[in-house]
């Protein structure tokens, strides 16, 4: 059974908590969460159903929760989620969207 992972991101003094989690075969969601003190300040979410024919294929299920997990810690610390933004970012992607949001994070490390 895949628990999730979580992973505390320190941007400029102030740390964000990014929660990753599968919601399981009878809703197969990853959800990814940000937090900071508490506070939900983004939240992305891909549904798999169509995607993974086998809801045991644990590790396709893993790859792309660690995919997506790994996306939004990049997220982070480029500071989509810092204290200039005043609401939630909260995103549905579709396997596409995540491939390229996941591309860009990988050429914005690259670029470091």
């Amino acid at each position: 059974m895949i628990t999730g992972f979580n992973t505390d991101v320190q941007v400029r003094g102030v740390v964000y908590h990014v929660q990753t989690e599968d919601k399981g075969p009878e809703n197969p969601l990853i959800e990814t969460l940000v937090y900071r003190g508490g506070e939900i300040l983004g939240s992305r979410r891909l549904p798999y159903g169509e995607l993974i024919k086998d809801e045991n294929d644990e590790k396709a299920i893993t790859k792309l929760m660690e995919d997506q997990h790994k996306g939004m810690i990049q997220e982070v610390r480029r500071g989509k989620y810092d204290a200039s933004h005043d609401q939630a970012v909260i995103e549905d992607l579709s396997l596409d969207e995540l491939v390229l949001a996941y591309l860009a994070s990988r050429a914005t490390v690259g670029e470091a």
